[in-house]
């Protein structure tokens, strides 16, 4: 063999080990739900709906019969990134920037990527919103979607890519999934991704062809609470996740991934509303089993023995360890949260020491494979009595003992210790590694008569602003010197035009005066099936400011109405700061 093919031989050979390499390591495809329980579930025994695309994923894996997560969004997002409890990580809240994860903190999808994965999240973040805490910033290559708690909108939804504000097209979960599938088919290399469903999180808005015939005839524990047409709504947007999740899976099919994608299923705290969920205690918010118990399903086609039923207690906080070694990788990280993956090929093991906590709004309480001591250190017999009906702290003294002490020891060592760390951090501004800095109102601090549209911040507007001395801030931390142009989003009445605003940073003012009205009903009302408790919401415009020349350090960034025409001032809904040299 001459030399010159004997090379193209060897080029060959390692370009086809590459890529078998390649194709060696397993995708991973997470499915995160919002505020779907237990209960929500055709598998889990509920008639009033069917999923046979999720259950399909137990029934082709492995079902955990008690995994729990935290009892509300932003936490939870934040123990499965990082495999941490989420006040270790710095959470300490669902807005305002308490939502956000410690930056020394290595996130999942910063570690596949380093493991040359191609890492993508779709659709809720909810644990930063400014550089270095987006997702861009943290492990995740293509971020779509938006970065708040809630959303106002499910049609047509204002989001954003990667920073750049733009439209969705159609129902908010059918567009995410188009998205990640989008992702999916042009990885070239392993994919890690991230689905996170902003459903049936509330407002309650659902396309009418699942809504329709909804009928409810398992009635659970609470009945007598139970707003019937939002739980239609509810079970209905559980079906559209359903069918969506259909779709991915059968586009893994298509483009022959499926046999080498770890596929998992969870939601992120319990049900947000009265509806069944197999009795168990309380809801979404509270740490007794019907606020953190979820279900979880993880499949693996070849790798993970159908129809597995774990027993086990696990956590949200085990996935990333999991993940780590069911891809034959390791990790110095010191986690918080256990691989489960013995309990997939051996379901008749049992960790009896295994003791997981669940911690919100200064209460906390402490499990393991049979009891749960709840947060008035009540002992319950969760084998015998999952409704937590009666306590049994004399019955069983040893175990009651074991609880409280662990409950005493992880209070002190993990809640007390980190939640005295915690303070109002101000908002990170010009990341040198980003074009884009949002400053939405929910971030806002607001003066004098301003108030928000809702007491819900997380997709909120401010308005009221009929006082010239009334105004806006954010306190921010600007992390490298350097020009921002800074664009407005805003609504204003016609009989309002000539109004003009600042932005004021330091010494340096730049005015705008508003020559044209945008003035747009609330949205929301017509679609939605009950009435919401967030803010309704509507278009604002946007208008291009000026620029500021950023002074690396802590300040205080303003937004202020210098002349009022007409009743009121503008209706404020987010600043965008973007870097010059990429306008």
């Amino acid at each position: 063999m001459c030399l010159n093919n004997l090379i193209k031989f060897f080029f060959i050979i390692c370009l086809f080990g590459c890529s078998n390499k390649d194709q060696n390591k397993p995708n991973i495809l997470i499915f995160l739900s919002d505020d779907q329980g237990w209960g929500d579930l055709s598998f889990n025994g509920n008639s009033n709906l069917n999923t046979p695309n999720i259950d399909g994923i137990a029934n082709n894996g492995a079902a955990f019969d008690r995994f729990y997560v935290s009892p509300v969004c932003s936490p939870t997002r934040a123990e499965l990134l990082t495999g941490k409890f989420f006040i270790r990580s710095g959470v300490n809240g669902v807005t305002r920037g308490y939502e956000r994860m410690n930056l020394d903190h290595i996130l999942i999808s910063d570690y596949f990527k380093e493991k040359d994965y191609r890492t993508g999240v779709f659709g809720k973040w909810h644990n930063g919103s400014q550089p270095p805490y987006h997702p861009n910033s943290r492990g995740f290559d293509e971020f779509y979607g938006f970065t708040s708690g809630h959303w106002g909108n499910y049609y047509d939804p204002v989001l954003e890519n990667n920073g750049e504000i733009t439209r969705g097209k159609g129902y908010i979960s059918d567009d995410i999934t188009n998205k990640a599938i989008s992702f999916i088919k042009n990885s070239e290399k392993p994919f890690f991704t991230y689905i996170s469903y902003n459903t049936p999180h509330s407002p309650m808005q659902v396309p009418k062809s699942y809504l329709k015939d909804k009928n409810i005839v398992l009635k659970g524990r609470y009945s007598d609470k139970e707003n019937i047409k939002k739980t239609q709504a509810a079970l209905a947007m559980v079906e559209n996740l359903d069918y969506n999740v259909g779709k991915v899976i059968d586009s893994l099919k298509k483009y022959k991934l499926y046999d080498n994608t770890i596929i998992i299923y969870f939601s992120d705290n319990g049900p947000n509303g009265n509806r069944w969920n197999n009795d168990l205690k309380e809801r979404k918010g509270s740490t007794n089993e019907g606020g953190v118990r979820v279900p979880f399903f993880i499949q693996w086609p070849n790798k993970i023995p159908s129809g597995t039923k774990v027993a086990q207690i696990s956590s949200v906080l085990d996935i990333f360890p999991s993940l780590i070694e069911l891809t034959n990788n390791s990790s110095k990280i010191d986690f918080d949260g256990l691989s489960f993956n013995k309990y997939l090929q051996d379901q008749k093991l049992k960790d009896n020491k295994r003791k997981i906590f669940s911690y919100w709004n200064n209460k906390i309480s402490v499990r393991n494979n049979r009891f749960i001591l709840d947060n008035q250190d009540n002992l319950f017999d969760l084998k015998l009595d999952h409704k937590q009906e009666l306590p049994v702290n004399n019955k069983f003294l040893s175990d009651f003992k074991s609880l409280k002490d662990a409950k005493s020891f992880w209070k002190k060592n993990i809640v007390d210790k980190y939640k005295d760390s915690i303070k109002r951090r101000p908002f990170t501004v010009n990341d040198n590694k980003s074009i884009y800095t949002h400053l939405p109102a929910r971030d806002a601090e607001i003066t004098g008569k301003l108030k928000r549209s809702s007491i819900h911040a997380n997709c909120s507007f401010i308005e009221n602003w009929k006082n010239e001395e009334d105004y806006i801030y954010w306190d921010i931390n600007v992390l490298e010197s350097g020009l921002n142009n800074v664009e407005l989003y805003y609504t204003l009445p016609k009989n309002s035009v000539g109004t003009e605003i600042s932005v004021e940073y330091e010494n340096q003012i730049i005015y705008k005066e508003l020559k044209t009205f945008y003035d747009p009903e609330l949205e929301g009302s017509k679609k939605d099936v009950i009435k919401r408790i967030e803010s309704y919401t509507k278009e604002f415009v946007s208008v291009n400011i000026g620029e500021i020349n950023f002074k690396k350090g802590f300040s205080r960034l303003k937004v202020k109405t210098i002349k009022k025409i007409g009743k009121k001032s503008i209706d404020f809904r987010l600043l965008v700061l973007k870097k010059p040299q990429q306008i």
